[in-house]
């Protein structure tokens, strides 16, 4: 199944702390999430990657016995996930979270042009799903409760 996570600040200044947005698309399933976030433009990315993340552990049901492709057009984010790099000292709580979900389902992450990101431009070619799955929305813990919206703690 693919999932694409975007993250973006106001300015672009990328290594500043201010307000910014993370989103994360899942097409297969008619998901888009978004919400404010504010750091620096990588900590954007990289929280989009974790919500996207979370979602998926918070749902494991929707993604069992697929494979789990997680495309992005953050350049910085895919090449440190896939190679090995150095990551800043501020960026690496994040990088470790990130390897933390590794260990507890397999992914795989991508790179792919920022116009091809439905978590950048919405899912404007998927037409609205029957509720036919339910879906966890409460991101913020595992209980099993129906909500249009969460958090993902730091």
């Amino acid at each position: 199944m693919k999932c694409y996570f975007y993250g973006s600040t106001l300015n672009s200044d990328s290594f500043s702390s201010q307000t910014g947005t993370v989103s994360f698309a899942i097409p297969d399933i008619g998901v888009i999430f978004r919400s404010r976030w504010v750091g620096s433009q990588l900590e954007c990315q990289y929280a989009a990657l974790l919500s996207l993340l979370r979602f998926i552990e918070t749902n494991k049901k929707l993604f069992k016995n697929k494979k789990i492709e997680i495309l992005s057009d953050s350049s910085v984010v895919v090449y440190q996930l896939t190679k090995d790099t150095f990551i800043f000292k501020k960026i690496e709580p994040y990088y470790r979270l990130v390897q933390t979900y590794k260990s507890k389902f397999s992914f795989k992450v991508h790179w792919l042009p920022e116009n091809d990101n439905p978590a950048f431009n919405g899912l404007t070619d998927t037409p609205p799903l029957n509720p036919s799955i339910k879906i966890n929305y409460d991101i913020k813990d595992d209980k099993d409760i129906n909500r249009h919206g969460g958090v993902l703690p730091m």
